[in-house]
């Protein structure tokens, strides 16, 4: 009687470090986007975010069904389809809401996608230690979007501060800058920690393939 065959696992269509690749790219581009930038309204702070979900969101999920194995894919999923709707309903409060009401709509839509997602993250990476070489980059992700909710929830949306002091510099710093700045530094953060996570992987898979050939 023959002995059945081994299961051989079926390895992703995509390899992982692309997946990281290509969300370092996205975050990075935002982060650099609102840096590069002056006038950091809520509006644009919206429009930026709203475009970066809506992208982010389908890299994600495609990234979860083409490059992860089963056991993290369904938080991922979870976590592309909540990044898609806090980009659509960033881009739909642009052209709905009043002007007025920006900053209140960036605060709620920022600080619900960072405590869900930055979650998700956060647990799945947790979970996959010692399982999968993406479960350190994804504690690290999942913690900082964690954060990125709470200080928009600390920020009061009614701040507002003459600057001064022995520069004398003119101007006012509101909320609306202190949040879209708080995000940008966000974005390039993730982005260069991402960019590091990618080319480690990529060069742990290289060295994978050369040890079974």
């Amino acid at each position: 009687m023959s002995a059945a065959p081994a299961v051989v696992p079926r390895r992703p269509r995509v390899a992982p470090w692309t997946l990281t690749a290509v969300r370092a790219a996205l975050v990075l581009v935002l982060g650099l986007a609102i840096t590069f930038t002056g006038g950091h309204s809520a509006g644009f702070g919206l429009v930026a975010f709203g475009l970066f979900g809506l992208v982010s969101g389908a890299v994600l999920l495609a990234g979860a069904v083409l490059a992860l194995g089963r056991a993290v894919r369904g938080p991922f999923v979870v976590q592309a389809v909540v990044t898609l709707v806090a980009g659509l309903a960033a881009l739909v409060a642009v052209a709905s809401a009043p002007a007025e009401r920006d900053v209140i709509v960036l605060v709620g839509i920022v600080s619900a996608f960072g405590l869900v997602t930055g979650a998700l993250e956060l647990v799945t990476g947790v979970r996959a230690r010692g399982r999968d070489r993406g479960a350190r980059d994804w504690i690290l992700v999942g913690a900082l979007t964690v954060l990125l909710g709470v200080a928009f929830l600390v920020v009061p949306p009614g701040y507002r501060q003459s600057l001064g002091g022995i520069q004398n510099i003119s101007g006012t710093l509101t909320a609306s800058v202190v949040l879209v700045g708080l995000l940008g530094a966000w974005g390039i953060v993730v982005g260069v920690l991402q960019a590091i996570s990618a080319v480690s992987l990529r060069g742990g898979e290289a060295e994978k393939d050369g040890g079974a050939a």
